[in-house]
């Protein structure tokens, strides 16, 4: 197990790892790929999703101005084919790609309302808006943009800030600079939609979406399926100038039991598994190869509690007893094949800003025993943990569940619907719950700022509902802050504080896999995770 765990976290500290098995021939058209999910995805409005199989679909459907590189290290040109920015670094002009239209079918073939034109700088203006008219929960990361306040607080009609110079050229003019912005932009929710589609939906949108990404939406089966058609007006060519994507269709299959689907998956049944249960990692070397392609993930796994209800309010200690009464290499071990690297705090290696250094909390249960006793709980307390429906989160609460009955701690285990899990969070409805996060943009701002900062409280990603005034303007600082040095020693000194007040159970840093058949081809492996796998460059030799 620590040969394994060494060797992931020598591959994250090197930077993000992509995964891609070389072409041994031609890439052929056709085939639909069927790729395997756990659940549902609670969103196909783009604007809307703040989890990753939602965002699955997003990168499906849907085009972003910028795109990060597969290896995570830079940010691409995408729809914007080139930006230039000010010396004061607030003004932001983009140069957008001719050419681009948005799709002309919906489900069942009807037409949309926008009849599949061209996409100009007036659509992406209006998306941007859209999202803060519409309270999108991730709106919030670009109130970096002048005038943004106003059109959240609908005293503005359009968002000053956002100019079209002409129809191929738009400009952004921050309040400040905004060290991580461009990174934002790669954002999934970042996206541009069609304003009379949507005007045609209303709310319906999110069951009707139209983008102008490589493939066409045209069904949605609630827990069953989510089903594309190859968009033959896509943008992008290949190498040879041969127009992407190489797919007809692309499925999304919704298996929550992992075991049942490796059966689907052996059988043929689906194309691409992302994330097999980590049990099932040894027999999926064995069969599959090179066609398993594996990673770190810059992402972290937790347990929140809420800090702003007993018993967790105002009780440090308690946290902190509880931090030190898991022990993470033993759940590793058993449960995750050892190849979840236990998480000291918050910042997984391969972020900038981490700090190796921290110390964060070793397994020592002599310890949380006394900070039980400091805490008013000598002879422990019942809680509720909520988990979301999946084999793997129910194995590690149940692990938990085992070692913090040792403190007396009776741990009640109630497993939801990812959809469900969301909505409680975002109103407070819980004691304990378990997330992760996966990075956005590879910034620490995109964790601490965004899970951690009071402002974000509730489904902006601050789930745990922790505030802490030091806290809050270290985060916003490094946010303007143009000296990087001085910009992660800043993330550095608020992480510890976090750390020490124990707002989360710190539990590991995310591994992730992708499981793709031999008659697969083009699969990759984003440094940012599976989910962000581009889907236009697969394809198959198998119909």
């Amino acid at each position: 197990m620590k040969k394994t765990l060494l060797l992931l976290i020598i591959m994250a500290a090197l930077g993000a790892l992509f995964c891609a098995p070389a072409l041994a021939q031609e890439p052929v058209y056709g085939g639909v790929l069927k790729w395997h999910e756990v659940s549902n995805p609670p969103k196909l409005d783009p604007h809307m999703p703040t989890d990753t199989t939602s965002s699955r679909v997003s990168y499906v459907l849907f085009d972003n101005l910028v795109m990060n590189s597969l290896d995570g290290q830079t940010v691409e040109p995408w729809l914007a084919e080139s930006w230039t920015v000010s010396d004061d670094r607030k003004v932001w002009t983009f140069k957008l790609r001719p050419g681009v239209y948005f799709h002309a079918e919906t489900e069942g073939g009807q037409k949309t309302a926008n009849g599949g034109r061209e996409v100009t700088a007036d659509d992406w203006k209006w998306s941007f808006e859209r999202m803060v008219r519409d309270n999108s929960p991730r709106a919030y990361f670009i109130d970096c943009i002048e005038g943004y306040q106003e059109l959240a607080d609908k005293k503005a009609t359009e968002w000053s800030g956002i100019k079209v110079l002409d129809k191929y050229t738009l400009e952004i003019t921050l309040k400040e600079p905004f060290a991580p912005f461009l990174s934002v932009l790669a954002y999934n929710s970042f996206v541009v939609v069609p304003k009379e589609d949507v005007e045609k939906w209303g709310k319906e949108f999110n069951f009707h979406p139209v983008g102008t990404g490589p493939f066409v939406f045209e069904e949605w089966k609630q827990d069953q399926r989510v089903v594309t058609k190859r968009n033959p007006n896509y943008w992008r060519k290949d190498e040879q100038g041969r127009q992407l994507p190489y797919l007809d269709g692309w499925e999304l299959v919704v298996i929550p039991d992992g075991t049942v689907a490796w059966e689907e998956f052996k059988a043929g049944n689906i194309d691409m598994f992302r994330d097999i249960p980590e049990r099932l990692v040894p027999e999926g070397r064995e069969i599959l190869g090179a066609s398993l392609l594996e990673g770190p993930q810059p992402g972290t796994y937790y347990y929140g509690f809420n800090n702003d209800a007993a018993p967790f309010k105002d009780n440090q200690k308690l946290r902190q007893a509880i931090n030190y009464a898991v022990n993470r290499e033993m759940i590793s071990e058993l449960v995750m094949e050892g190849l979840y690297y236990p998480a000291k705090g918050v910042l997984p290696p391969s972020m900038p800003g981490y700090n190796p250094d921290l110390k964060g909390y070793e397994f020592n249960p002599e310890k949380a025993k006394q900070l039980m006793k400091e805490a008013g709980y000598e002879n422990g307390f019942e809680t509720t943990l909520q988990v979301n429906q999946n084999v793997l989160h129910a194995a590690v609460a149940e692990a938990i569940q085992a070692q913090v009955a040792e403190l007396g701690i009776k741990m009640n285990i109630r497993i939801v619907d990812w959809g469900v899990h969301l909505d409680n969070l975002a109103r407070g409805e819980y004691e304990m719950y378990r997330m992760g996060w996966v990075v956005d943009y590879l910034d620490p701002d995109n964790f601490l700022y965004v899970n951690l900062h009071s402002s974000n409280i509730g489904e902006q990603g601050n789930y745990a509902r922790y505030q802490n005034p030091e806290v809050d303007k270290m985060l916003a600082d490094a946010r303007v802050e143009s000296d990087p040095a001085k910009r992660m020693e800043l993330y550095q000194k608020a992480e510890a504080i976090i750390v020490d007040e124990a707002p989360w159970l710190f539990l590991f840093y995310y591994y992730n896999n992708l499981a793709t058949q031999k008659w697969t081809h083009g699969a990759t492996l984003p440094a940012f995770g599976n989910y962000t796998s581009r889907m236009e460059t697969v394809w198959m030799d198998k119909k």
